[in-house]
Parts: structure tokens; sequence; C-alpha cells
């Protein structure tokens, strides 16, 4: 066997072909292995991923191919790897072994240090080669479980109706369909084209990320290259009517989502999300049964592949699993003991839930502690040191303003104040995904949606583009984390303006006062009495306050020293402007 090493996919139409035959001919086929995969992750991920593809010849004929891609100098991995559900060497059955161990031969005269083989299928000809192989190279292998794929069989005939009945005649499913039918007919759309599709990738991107914000969880579409990776994998697998958008509408708004795939037998649930405006119907759920029953009526659908991902629905559906496998390869004894120590280890907190809770907090505060260092120029030291001398001695002290009444006639030129819901916040994401701050904001933003404390609104620009963001409660028995105490309201029908945030790109141009103040205008024709608050130690929020036609009031504030706090409970009451004088508040 003849191995050519190639830095890129050639796009040529022969090798496409060629590729393809044996994706084809792999037990089971899966559209990951296909060629028009591998293009869309080089064209999306080419400046993070360095393609490194072995192509196995026998004379002039492609007979072996494995798609894999450098980390960095010595560390390769699956070209595929972050993107496909399942990962293979792709050759007939009777040279797989040949193939690969020439493959790593291959990467051992590349200097491929460590190799990472992740998402190969358990019963995969390709782990027994390794196991056989890769001592002789020498690597040394360490082989793990990594996920169990969820999976429904179709079967025959009789099957095949026993299945369908079985999930067409849950309650659930029928109390759900007839609440989404209340709001409107209820539809089933597929579309195939690449004309179809693309206008609906946007709309889905920003579901799926702020579907993720109200969980506390960022979606991978964030990231500009997956959502790149989306729209080229589509665009290829279209040409084949391999890639199938799913939608479940209600009337003409979109309830849930799934770009999959109908190949080869497969119709595979790849990647799903749901508008919240029907959240409490679980359009995501009537989706997936709708193609459980068009796949039991479909004499070319074998299975309904649910993927990578241990969600309690899948299980509900599923009738087998795919086990899938983790392999990696290390050169080094050293190396390799430590990957077998990291395992065990993780194996062990995983048996106790009392250990594996609080270790993944640790992990995820650790995280968002280094996400917020790396996002301002602020020492680590010097951070946690300020916050222990604030958390010892420390004087807040907070300026409350309102809006005269009589003042209704503000007006901000190409601004508009738009309610905030979840599919802004997830137009916003894209926008300012980049900032940790920004994402941070909208995922409280998101979760404050869901769960119904307060109203959203956002400034939008004339091409409705979100720059500033504001809430709005009710005064009485607002929770004030400044003053750790809860409000009394000043008057009747007092509403409070809090938590504005304006994304770090659109600073310096003055919308925060421009939000607040429509804010405040929209609120006073509705009969309420609009109040915002900004602390003393904040003094650009107190200044973008007194910039507009709010008026001070009065002022709260809340010494600490050493673990006490010296307050006084107190209902606020109006004090002029030039009244020096300060009432404190529990």
């Amino acid at each position: 066997m003849r191995i050519v090493v190639r830095d890129e996919i050639s796009e040529d139409s022969e090798l496409r072909r060629a590729w393809n035959e044996l994706a084809l001919r792999m037990g089971p086929p899966e559209v990951f292995y296909t060629h028009e995969w591998g293009t869309a992750v080089q064209r999306a991920y080419g400046t993070s991923l360095t393609p490194l593809i072995f192509l196995g010849y026998d004379g002039d004929s492609l007979v072996g191919v494995a798609a894999l891609a450098r980390k960095n100098r010595d560390h390769v991995v699956f070209l595929t790897a972050d993107t496909a559900d399942y990962c293979e060497f792709l050759s007939e059955s009777e040279i797989r072994g040949e193939f690969v161990a020439a493959v790593l031969a291959g990467l051992k005269d590349l200097r491929a240090d460590r190799v990472v083989l992740t998402n190969l299928p358990a019963d995969s000809l390709t782990v027994r080669a390794l196991s056989r192989t890769a001592s002789k190279v020498p690597y040394h292998l360490h082989t793990r479980p990594a996920y169990a794929c969820a999976q429904v069989v179709m079967g025959g005939v009789e099957e095949r109706v026993l299945l369908k009945q079985s999930v067409l005649t849950k309650k659930r499913l029928r109390r759900n369909l007839r609440e989404l039918e209340k709001r409107g007919p209820v539809t089933l759309q597929h579309d195939t084209d690449w004309h179809q599709i693309e206008p609906l990738l946007r709309p889905f991107a920003s579901a799926h990320i702020a579907r993720f914000l109200e969980i506390g969880k960022i979606s991978s579409l964030i990231q500009k290259e997956r959502r790149v990776f989306l729209a080229e994998l589509a665009r290829e697998l279209s040409k084949r009517r391999w890639v199938a958008l799913s939608r479940l509408l209600v009337g003409d708004l979109t309830a849930a989502w799934n770009y999959g795939f109908r190949f080869e037998g497969s119709w595979f649930w790849y990647q799903p999300t749901v508008n919240d405006l029907f959240g409490d119907f679980s359009p995501g759920h009537c989706l997936l049964t709708k193609i459980v029953e068009l796949a039991c009526d479909s004499k070319g659908i074998n299975v309904v592949d649910l993927g990578l991902g241990a969600e309690g629905y899948k299980n509900r559906f599923a009738t087998a699993n795919k086990q899938t496998l983790y392999c990696e390869l290390n050169r080094s004894l050293l190396a390799h003991s430590r990957a077998v120590v990291r395992y065990r280890a993780a194996s062990l907190a995983t048996w106790s839930p009392r250990v594996e809770k609080p270790l993944r907090t640790a992990i995820a505060v650790a995280k968002d502690l280094r996400s917020r260092v790396s996002s301002t120029d602020e020492s680590l030291p010097s951070r946690l040191a300020k916050r222990a001398w604030r958390s010892l001695f420390h004087l807040e002290n907070v300026l409350f303003f309102e809006w005269p009444l009589e003042n209704r006639n503000f007006s901000a030129s190409n601004l508009r104040l738009r309610p905030l819901n979840s599919e802004m916040v997830g137009t916003a994401a894209l926008q300012y995904g980049s900032d940790p701050a920004s994402l941070r904001f909208l995922m409280r933003s998101a979760q404050r949606l869901r769960s119904g404390e307060g109203f959203g609104y956002v400034l939008v620009t004339a091409d409705d583009m979100p720059v500033h963001f504001c809430w709005a409660r009710d005064f009485k028995a607002f929770q004030m984390a400044e003053l750790n105490c809860t409000l009394s309201a000043p008057c009747q029908n007092a509403v409070m303006i809090f938590d504005c945030f304006t994304p770090q790109t659109a600073r310096g141009h003055g919308f925060f006062g421009d939000a607040i103040a429509l804010l405040a205008q929209e609120l006073s024709q509705q009969g309420k009495s609009a109040w915002i608050f900004g602390a003393v130690s904040n003094q650009p929020s107190v200044r973008g306050i007194k910039k507009t036609a709010f008026q001070y009031r009065f002022n709260l504030r809340r010494k600490r020293i050493l673990f006490l706090s010296r307050s006084e409970d107190s209902v606020p009451s109006p004090i002029p402007l030039d009244n020096e004088n300060t009432v404190s508040a529990s």
C-alpha cells in the first residue's frame, strides 16, 4: 500500500468521488465520513487546525482515508473530532489493519508524540487494529468509553407499527400538541435545498444560543467558526440532499428546529433547539416524535440516530445504543501513565455525587475567574485584595433618582427602545459573543426572562443593532444587592430601573442615558413613577443619570466594619437635592 500525506483536502472531483465511495462502503456508512464533511471543517477551522490527510493507494485506486489534523507540532487528532459524532479510518475491512499500521508509522515519522482519536465506534475494526498495531510502532495505547449514543431502530413492519403507536399515544405529547394548536396550525417542514436553508441559519443560531444562556451554558454556536461550519456543511450536503433542516411550525413561527441529516438509511438528530416562546409545551419533544413517526412510515429510514449527549429525553425514545471510544496514543510512557491516572481519578469522582458535584462547581468557578481576570488589565492578587478589603471595611452610598412626570418630550434620534425577548438575547449574543462580560449579562438576562423577574428592554439602532440593555420591576420589595436590603416604595406605582448594561464596543456614545430616559418616559405614559439608582462608587453611572432629566431624591448607605454591618431600617422619603443628610437602610 502506498501512503500519500497531504496538508489539505483537495476539492478535486475525482478525490471526492473515490473518498465518498469508501465512506458508503463502511459498515454502517455515516455522513461524518464524507468528503463534504471534511471540506466543511477545513473551510471553517482552517486557522486553528492544520489538516493532515493520509491517503492509501493500491496502484492508482484510493483504498484508505484517515482525515487527521495537527493541533500543535506533536499533537494529532481527527480532523472532524469537534464536529462529528462518529469518526473513522476509511478502508475495506480486509485491509483495515494494514492501513492503520501504515498511518501510525507515518505519524511516527512525522514525530507525532500524542495522537487522540475520539468518537471511534466501539465495534469498529479500527479499534481492533489499533490494539494489535500500536505497540509495534511503538505507541502506548489507552482506550476508554466515550459516549453511548441513543438510537431508535425501526426494525421490521410489525416493529415499526408498534414503535409508532408507542410514541404517538403518550399523554404528554397529545397535551402539548393541543396547547400548540391553540396558538396556530401545527405543521412540519424539512428543508434540504441550500436556498431554503441559508436564510434560516441565523435565526436557528440565535435561538440555540438563547436557549443555552437560559440554562447557564454557552452554546457552541457562539463561536463564529462553528456557524461558518454549519453553513458550509449545509451548502455541500444540500447538493446531495443529505442535509435536512427540520422545523415544527406553529402558524408562521418556528417552535423547534433540528439541523440534521438523512443519509443511507439514517436520520440524524444532530443539533436541535427550540423557540423559548413555546418552551412550556416541549416543542423539541414534539418535533422529535414527528420525525420518528415519519421514519416509521419511510421504508428508506432504518434508524433515527440521536447522537452524542446523555439528555434524558433521548432515553425515552431509544431502543438501542451505539458506544463510542476515546483512544489516546502516546510515545512517552510517562504521558501515557498520566492519561491513565487522570481517567481513573475522574472515574472515582463520578462514583460519588458528593464528590463530583463540588468538583465540577470548583472547576466552573475557576474557569469563570480566569475569564474575568483575562478580560481586565488588573492582576488576580490585586482583585482578590480589593474584594477582601471591601468585605471587611466598606461604605456603600447609593443615590436614588426619580423621573419627573411632566417630562414627556424626550426622543433619541435613530434609536428605539424595544422589549427584550429570547430572540433578541440570541441576536445580541451573536453580536457580542467574544466579550465575556456581555455573555455574562446576557446569560443573566435569559434566566431572568425565563423566571419572569422583571421586564427587560433593549435599545437598538436604526439597523436593529442592540447597543444597550436595561431592566425594570416594582420598586416595592426590590432586592438591592449593593445594600443587602429590601426596599420599600417611596410612592404608589413606583418602578425601579436596574441592571443597565452597554457592551464594551458600544460604549462612549451616551446609549445609557438615552435608554433610561426612553424607558422612564414610557413608564410615565403608563402612569408609573420611574426610579433609578447609582452607587457613589460607580461614578460613570451617576454621571450618566445626571445628564438626563432624572432628579435626585434621596440616598441610602450601609457601613461594614470587619464582620459587622452598621445600618438602620428605614422607609425612604424624599430629600431635596441640596440636602447633605443621608438615610441608612438595612
